[in-house]
Order: structure tokens, then C-alpha cells, then sequence
């Protein structure tokens, strides 16, 4: 079998938007070993994401009762449709092999794949900062500002709105136990997985507290450690109504107008950070309960998730001593993501800004705010800008010492007991490796898209496309070129000729390859394509290939493109290329 690596090699691809030229994919951090090298007898070792089994998740201290919208729960049925699928897509699949692999799965296996920014060997931010509140600078001696950022692939497999999940009752489950084996003279103890039970250790009784286990901690504890930070959107839409007008009130006869929420709806997060001595919930204030959907669902949210991976390594090589091997004694902490949150938990911290994102929407601006804008487009011009005109945050130091130590965001958690309705925990492990199978060709990337269609972080759709194509993240340059769109906008009837480009950014002739085009509406579904088979493609050569499309209905389509020689199957991976908009 040809290797992934030959593989990625021939990705031609084409994204055409915005003038850019030329960008740099990125180098992901990846967990485990690389994938293997040519000749091997297979490229897809990674298996692909399952849920947890209930027996999982009772081992691991979870009441499976007290889930939010876990995945193929009620027979198959919850949020397989919905956020975060889109039109057709469904979130899940029914797949016997996920227990055949892994006896702690179900067989659910999960398509819906979320991706995020990981603070993990972000440059320069994640440094420890040397100084205080404004003069704080990053430190960072062995990284250089062009590192680029890199991206986690998780799986929410369900939301825990409050700390009742986390079962407080005895639980004593014995593995391994044997008696009788190998004509009645083996004999296996076994081993007891338990929490807030009596359990017998060497000989003696040991009473564990209610949630704990033997090492003293509960799973709350553990999980706690790691945090996914999202940002919910802040503009909350009313109707500005004239004496006039009469119910029902919508937007045909009243003006909708946007109004910036500066804090959430929780007085508790208010005074987490933001104002500790609050006594009211100023207005208007964003949500941060659950409505129809989650809080934290994809169209919720301002910019894609950011990961905190303070993990420490199973073989204790960042100095960790999780098995007391080089002091003699067991070291609980920091825990390790992979090794002590064995169900991929995270919890959940919210970040806001408390300042509008533009002077404009502010009457006599102050100085504080002034500054604050000046730190919203200084950040804004490095990372781009969310979906509320706030600059997208990559970084702890970006969050901590450049926004909430000059007053202009806060971030808080929301009530581990549940009062303020929304999502307080995540079940959704990372990926440990998702190169070689862990994405497969049925797999959908969850992130957020701006209101064109186009996703807000161009270069994590491209890496999760060559995850899918060819098992590895992309380790080439992308050339960013518009084909034309004619007319544009078009109209409903009009004949429309759409080019797409694809461009050989390789230095080496490439032969026998299916160039595709794709037009594809809001919901996901092609409504014209266009296909030109064994294609040549010099040393940085062009082709192109034309659409000819009459549309039938209005609306924003996108344009999306993919390239294959006879040895990859690309099944799945379409680049976005441009939009066509239709009157």
C-alpha cells in the first residue's frame, strides 16, 4: 500500500477567496507515533471516535442518567440531526465495529467532529509571562513568533449542565477475577474499580469518601483541570416598534436592532471576575442557559472553541511523577489529560468582553474603552475578527494579560449546581491521534462559519480535509485563487459560469488526476458539479474547471473543489473556492 505520505504529496487543491496568494498550513501537534512508513501493511491504524458504553462511564464516576443530549441516546434518535450537523448531515452513525474495537464503546460512532484552537505550542502567548497586568510580555525562549498555531479534533458527545452527573454513591465494580482456571489452579484476584465504597486493600478496609476514589480524588476534581474556553455571542436582536405598529411585532413592521450584552445572564460569573460585588445582572445581558439547543452549540458561538491542554505525559517525561518512579511516591498532579480524565471531560470556561467591539457604538468613549478598542484591533490584526467584530482569542496571555488585565473581558464558569441552565461540563474527548483513519470519509468538521458560509478559520478546514484524504495533516502551501463567477450576484434563471482553479504547488509533474467542482447550497447538498478526469499538471501549472449553472432558488451557495490522482480516494475533502450569491 503507498504510503500517507506519498499520498499527501499529490493534494492539489484548490481556495479561492479574498485576494489571498499564498498561506502556510500548519504544523499540528499530533500525540502518538508517526504513521507508518511505506510499504506497511496498513495506513489506517487510528481507529475513528465511538461513544462510551454505560459501563464506562460508571466506572469513571458519570450517572449516564443525568446526561444533556448524549449522542444515539432514546434508541438512535437524540441530536442525530441539528447542531452541529447542517442540512442533510447526521451527527452519528449506527457502527458495530466501535465495541469490537474497544469493548468500552457503543456502537455509535461519532461524524460530527469539532475542531478548536489548542493553547498547546501556540507562539508566543502560551509562555510564561514575565511582568504584570499591562507591561506583561510573553517569555518564551525556545519558540519564535512565526510558530504557527496548531488544533484539537474532539467529539461532544454529551453536555453535563450540573455536578449531579458526577455520582456520589458507592460503586464497587471487581475486573479480572478469576477462580479455576487452567483446571481449577489459577487464581486472579482481580482488581476493584471504585469510588465512595469500602474496599479491601492488602488486608485492610479502607472507607473511601463519598465520589473519591482510593487516591482521594473524585472525577469532578480531575476534570475540572481542563478547560475549553467559548465565547457566546454578546449582540442580543430586538424590535425597535413605532407607536404604529401592530402585533405581531416582526421585522416587516418594526426595525430589528442589535444591542451588546457587556456580561452574561448569571450574577455568579458577574462576580466571578468582572464584578465581584455585584448585586443585580445588568441589561441587557447575553444568555448562557440552554434553549431549543445547547448553549455552547455551534451557532452560539462567536469564534471556535479554545483548548487549554495543561496535560501532563503518561511516561512522566514533563517531569510529572505519575507512579512515583522517581520519588518514591505518587504524584496526583498535575493530572494528565489522557491518563486521569479517561472519559475526555472538560470543564467549561466562558470569556466575554466588556467593552463594545467599536468606538462607533459607543457615545464620549472613555479612555478605558479607548484603550480597550486599541487592544481589540492590535489583537484583531494577528488573529482576525469574530463573529461580533471582537477579536478571535487564541491564547491564555491574549485572554488574561492583554483583555481582562486592562478591564476589557472577564471570563467565569457557570453554577456547578445548575441554577443558570446551561452547559457547565463537556464529554468530549480529543482525538489522541487523528491521522491515519481517526477522520474518516463520512466524518464532518464542526466549527463556526461566518454569515457567507465560509468558514471562519480557513486553514483548520484544510488540515481536517487532509486528515480525511489522506491521513496526515497538510504539510504544503495552498494557492488562494479566484477562478470568477459570471454574473455575481446572479439570479434565479440565469445561466451563471463559475471557474475554479487548481493550481500544482508541488515541484513535480503530477499525472492522472480527477479535478471536481462543486456548487453546494446552505444545506450541504450539491446542486451542480463538474468533473475533468486524468488531468496533467506541471511544476506549478494551472487548470481550471467551468460550471455552467442555471440556478433555481435565491441564496448564498458555495463553491468548493477537490483534486485526486488514481491512487487517493478524496472522498469528502471539498476546499471551499469561493461563493456564488444568487438574487
Amino acid at each position: 500500500m503507498k504510503s500517507i505520505r506519498v499520498h499527501a504529496s499529490l493534494f492539489v487543491t484548490a481556495m479561492a477567496l479574498l485576494g489571498l496568494l499564498v498561506v502556510a498550513v500548519p504544523n499540528l501537534v499530533a500525540q502518538q507515533d508517526e504513521p507508518p512508513s511505506s510499504g506497511s501493511a496498513d495506513d489506517n491504524f487510528n481507529p475513528p471516535p465511538c461513544d462510551y458504553s454505560d459501563q464506562f462511564y460508571a466506572d469513571n464516576g458519570i450517572d449516564v442518567t443525568q446526561l444533556v443530549g448524549r449522542f444515539g441516546d432514546n434508541n438512535g434518535t437524540t441530536r442525530r440531526n441539528g447542531p452541529p450537523a447542517r442540512g442533510n448531515q447526521v451527527n452519528y452513525k449506527a457502527d458495530s465495529t466501535c465495541r469490537q474495537r474497544d469493548p468500552n464503546r457503543r456502537n455509535f460512532r461519532i461524524l460530527a467532529t469539532t475542531g478548536g484552537n489548542s493553547d498547546d505550542n501556540n507562539s508566543p502567548f502560551t509562555c510564561s509571562s514575565a511582568g504584570q497586568g499591562p507591561t506583561a510580555s510573553p517569555n518564551c525562549a525556545n519558540q519564535t513568533v512565526l510558530q504557527p498555531e496548531s488544533y484539537e479534533f474532539i467529539s461532544i458527545l454529551a453536555f453535563l449542565d450540573s455536578q449531579a452527573a458526577f455520582a456520589q454513591g458507592a460503586y464497587d465494580r471487581n475486573v479480572g477475577f478469576i477462580n479455576g482456571g487452567l483446571e481449577g489452579v489459577q487464581q486472579n484476584p482481580g482488581e476493584d474499580i471504585s469510588y465512595g465504597a469500602s474496599v479491601n486493600t492488602g488486608g485492610t478496609t479502607v472507607t473511601e469518601n463519598p465520589g473519591q476514589s482510593l487516591r482521594g480524588f473524585a472525577m469532578q476534581d480531575i476534570v475540572s483541570n481542563f478547560e475549553a474556553y467559548a465565547a457566546i455571542s454578546q449582540f442580543q436582536t430586538s424590535l425597535n416598534c413605532p407607536a404604529t405598529a401592530t402585533a405581531p411585532f416582526t421585522s416587516r413592521n418594526c426595525t430589528p436592532v442589535q444591542r451588546f450584552a457587556a456580561n452574561p445572564c448569571s450574577l455568579g460569573m458577574i462576580q466571578n471576575l468582572q464584578n465581584p460585588n455585584a448585586t443585580s445582572i445588568p441589561q441587557p445581558c447575553f444568555q448562557v442557559a440552554d434553549g431549543n439547543i445547547s448553549d455552547v452549540a455551534s451557532p452560539n458561538l462567536s469564534q471556535d472553541w479554545r483548548f487549554a491542554t495543561n496535560r501532563n505525559a503518561m511516561d512522566g517525561s514533563d517531569n510529572n511523577d505519575p507512579v512515583g518512579a522517581g520519588t518514591g511516591a505518587v504524584v496526583n498532579a498535575p493530572f494528565g489529560y489522557f491518563c486521569d480524565d479517561l472519559l475526555g471531560m472538560w470543564i467549561i470556561t466562558y470569556f466575554w468582553f466588556t467593552q463594545p467591539p467599536h468606538l462607533a457604538q459607543i457615545h464620549n468613549p472613555s479612555a478605558g474603552q479607548i484603550a480597550c478598542n486599541n487592544i481589540f484591533q492590535a489583537i484583531g490584526q494577528k488573529n482576525g475578527f469574530n463573529l461580533d467584530g471582537f477579536p478571535i482569542i487564541l491564547t491564555a496571555f491574549e485572554l488574561n494579560d492583554e483583555l481582562e488585565a486592562n478591564g476589557c473581558g472577564a471570563e467565569g464558569q457557570e453554577d456547578p449546581a445548575g441554577a443558570d441552565g446551561g452547559a457547565a461540563w463537556l464529554i468530549c474527548p480529543a482525538i489522541p491521534d487523528p491521522r491515519a483513519g481517526a477522520i474518516t470519509s463520512d466524518a464532518f468538521l464542526d466549527q463556526t462559519y461566518l454569515p457567507s458560509g465560509i468558514p471562519q478559520n480557513l486553514t483548520m478546514t484544510s488540515n481536517f480535509d487532509c486528515l480525511q484524504m489522506f491521513g496526515q495533516f497538510c504539510n504544503i502551501y495552498v494557492s488562494l485563487q479566484n477562478g470568477g463567477i459570471n454574473p455575481s450576484p446572479s439570479n434565479v434563471g440565469t445561466q451563471t459560469n463559475i471557474v475554479t482553479l487548481f493550481k500544482n504547488t508541488t515541484n513535480t509533474s503530477l499525472r492522472g488526476v480527477t479535478l471536481t467542482a462543486n456548487v453546494v447550497n446552505s444545506s450541504g447538498t450539491i446542486v451542480a458539479t463538474q468533473s475533468q478526469t486524468g488531468a496533467t499538471l506541471g511544476p506549478g501549472q494551472t487548470d481550471n474547471v467551468t460550471i455552467v449553472w442555471t440556478p433555481t432558488a435565491s441564496g448564498t451557495y458555495t463553491v468548493q473543489g477537490k483534486a485526486s490522482n488514481s491512487g487517493v480516494t478524496a472522498t469528502g475533502a471539498n476546499p471551499i473556492v469561493g461563493v456564488a450569491r444568487v438574487n
